[in-house]
């Protein structure tokens, strides 16, 4: 398997011009035929600590002709597995996701499974049964059919097989020739009708082994009835010719897709192919163009319904606008006033959401709503209140990136508010009740986004806070037995105040929280924890925690060993791959200042105090720094200061090399010990 090294990028892949490398029209896996060697296999030769291995993902995408539904897709898909761990079952899980509109929608006319499992020298085969899958709403138009292949066990092989039938014809399903677990083959085939015309996108770093275009004669039948003198009608039929432009893509060997820490959504990654539709033509007819502008998306959310149609009843808000008029002079003030107020009002039902599901007022007094209906809702009062606000639409972190050359609304997932007040812009998201005014939830800082206004719209930074700063003050009491008492104090601001709440609150109760905090440290003991000004962002969040680390003996030592940061220690390197395909993203800048009073045990001295360090990555704008100095304070206590600092939140494939260095450079620092020794 080829894999392209230089660089992360889109390839468009004209369908047009893919030249010939000899692939077959023969499928690549039969359905219920699965060898014996896969069968009795331990393990996959090529990546002997894989816990399960792709066998074949095998789909095909056609586009045929009903005489009652017109042109309309099927895309079936053959998948098959072999599992070699239970932590692997999960791969037997599936969630297929059909999209309406309207009347219109995605159904699936086949879906059937089996499971093989060695049961001596026989083959056991379970079959899966359609009526043990169920659907679950995702959205107003998204509906995902979920079920899980039966008598999954380590050692089993499955397939599944499936077909979807679809109107929806701008855009083709993607398909992702790459996984979680190493794929031995990856096929996808597809056969178009020559007055389609789509333009392919292929994205990540693996090669495609093979390419093929064919052409192939085929035809259709075409019915009408004519209506005749005195109600008489007479059906006719036609026969059509066309040609089928037939493409084959196939990677083989492709390797697992391994998650990376502090790495984008891997979506983001993924070797892939997407299409979209420039233009439809049929015989003699005329051209209709599909390819879209920014101009155009832009004029088609200001005219639908659900999205630019939403602001034009505002009657129900009036009050609300009245009496933040009356009590907020200032713009800035009008608008900390509505943010709050929606923020408030409004329950967000964990929805994201691109469109409103129903009318803003409707939204209003059931007070609750996706994403759009609450962030759409806070645009309108906005502007009730004199103050310039506009639409931003961006995909989450979980939905991927938006590439520029995609103009394609199915990209999107998510709004928030932008306005404008003297010229100082505002990013707005009253989703959530722990966000303020002048932050976004790390879910949207997410490259751009972008602007809907009159017009053609523009790009917007999608950016965290620059002023994300962590101060931590502790003092630490050492026995003489090496038992520590600590008490830390960690004063949290802005995005990485956010992250701590948002984590907080993901705890049932104070005290879950603090068992999962005791845990975290080898034998740490907590004795206390508080939380102040948690609902105060005039102030940093404040965390105390008081908590011992005790010895088994208590009897003195002759020799203690003492890490000033305990808990707060980096023990290894994130980064440790040599290299990196992609970038690191730390999603925003951080500030990081350690202050240390380690209290030395009566009787002893220190008999060795690490060196101070300042080094920083080499380059203009290297974007790290680290600073540490140890001073001893007569005989008392030894006084420790650390300086750690991330300048930018984004490092390139390019940059990756020295920024693993620095933080290899950092863990070495923070494992040195102060000594302490007793006196003679």
């Amino acid at each position: 398997m080829k894999i392209g090294r230089l660089q992360f990028c889109y390839l468009l892949l004209p369908l047009i011009i893919m030249t010939s490398c000899g692939s077959t029209q023969d499928v690549p896996m039969r359905y219920r035929h699965v060898d014996d060697y896969y069968l009795d296999m331990d393990y996959y030769p090529s990546d002997t600590t894989a816990k399960a291995v792709v066998l074949g993902d095998y789909g095909i995408l056609e586009i045929n002709y009903h005489r009652n539904k017109g042109f309309t897709s099927y895309f079936t898909r053959h998948k098959r597995v072999k599992i070699f761990d239970k932590d692997a079952f999960d791969v037997a899980d599936f969630h297929i996701r059909l999209y309406s509109s309207g009347s219109s929608r995605e159904r699936i006319t086949r879906l059937r499974g089996n499971t093989f499992n060695k049961e001596g020298n026989r083959v056991e085969r379970v079959r899966f049964s359609r009526g043990d899958a169920y659907e679950e709403e995702v959205s107003d138009h998204l509906t995902s059919v979920n079920f899980s292949l039966p008598a999954i066990r380590e050692g089993s092989v499955f397939e599944i097989e499936y077909t979807i039938e679809s109107p929806f014809l701008q855009t083709l399903p993607t398909w992702y020739f790459q996984s979680e677990y190493p794929t031995v083959f990856s096929e996808f085939r597809m056969l178009i009708p020559e007055y389609f015309n789509y333009r392919a996108m292929m994205q990540g770093f693996l090669v495609l082994d093979s390419v093929d275009q064919r052409r192939q004669n085929r035809n259709f039948t075409v019915e009408w009835e004519e209506n005749h003198f005195l109600n008489q009608t007479s059906k006719h039929s036609a026969r059509v010719d066309y040609e089928e432009n037939q493409f084959f893509m196939r990677i083989e060997d492709a390797p697992a897709f391994t998650v990376e820490p502090f790495m984008n959504a891997p979506v983001n990654y993924l070797s892939k192919i997407e299409h979209e539709l420039l233009s439809f033509r049929m015989p003699h007819g005329r051209v209709t163009d599909y390819s879209s502008s920014w101009g155009q998306l832009n004029d088609q959310l200001l005219r639908s319904s659900n999205f630019g149609g939403v602001f034009n009843r505002t009657r129900f808000i009036g009050e609300e606008k009245d009496r933040i008029m009356a009590q907020h002079p200032e713009p800035e003030e009008r608008l900390i006033a509505a943010f709050k107020l929606i923020q408030s009002e409004m329950t967000w039902n964990r929805n994201n959401g691109l469109f409103a599901t129903q009318s803003l007022r409707r939204s209003w007094d059931d007070k609750q709503g996706n994403a759009a209906d609450i962030n759409l809702m806070l645009v309108m009062l906005l502007r009730e209140l004199d103050i310039d606000a506009d639409p931003v639409i961006l995909s989450t972190r979980a939905n991927g990136i938006i590439p520029p050359m995609q103009i394609m609304l199915k990209n999107f997932n998510y709004v928030i508010a932008r306005a404008s007040i003297d010229g100082q812009e505002y990013l707005l998201d009253a989703t959530e009740d722990i966000t303020p005014y002048f932050l976004l939830p790390e879910r949207c800082i997410n490259d751009k986004g972008r602007l809907v206004v009159d017009g053609e719209g523009k790009w917007i930074d999608l950016k965290g806070d620059e002023n994300n700063i962590l101060k931590t003050e502790s003092e630490l009491f050492v026995k003489n037995c090496g038992s520590v008492e600590a008490k830390i104090v960690r004063k949290k601001q802005n995005q990485i105040r956010l992250r701590m709440l948002d984590n907080y609150n993901d705890y049932d109760s104070p005290e879950d929280y603090m068992d999962e905090f005791e845990a975290s440290g080898a034998g740490l003991e907590l004795i206390s924890f508080e939380m102040a000004h948690d609902d105060d962002w005039g102030n940093p969040l404040e965390t105390v925690y008081e908590f011992e680390i005790p010895e088994t003996d208590p009897g003195p030592r002759d020799i203690i060993y003492v890490n000033p940061l305990l808990n707060d220690q980096m023990e290894s390197n994130p980064f440790r791959r040599e290299e990196r395909l992609f970038p690191v993203d730390f999603v925003y800048p951080v500030q990081r200042e350690y202050k240390v009073k380690v209290n030395i045990p009566e009787g002893y001295v220190v008999d060795e105090l690490p060196v101070g360090a300042n080094f920083r990555i080499p380059g203009r704008n290297g974007g790290a720094s680290y600073k540490s100095t140890f001073v001893i304070n007569g005989d008392q206590f030894i006084e420790v200061q650390i300086q750690f600092d991330l300048s930018k939140p984004l490092f390139t494939a390019e940059e990756y090399s020295r920024l693993r260095e620095f933080f290899a450079r950092v863990v070495e620092e923070q494992a040195r010990v102060i000594v302490l020794k007793k006196l003679s």
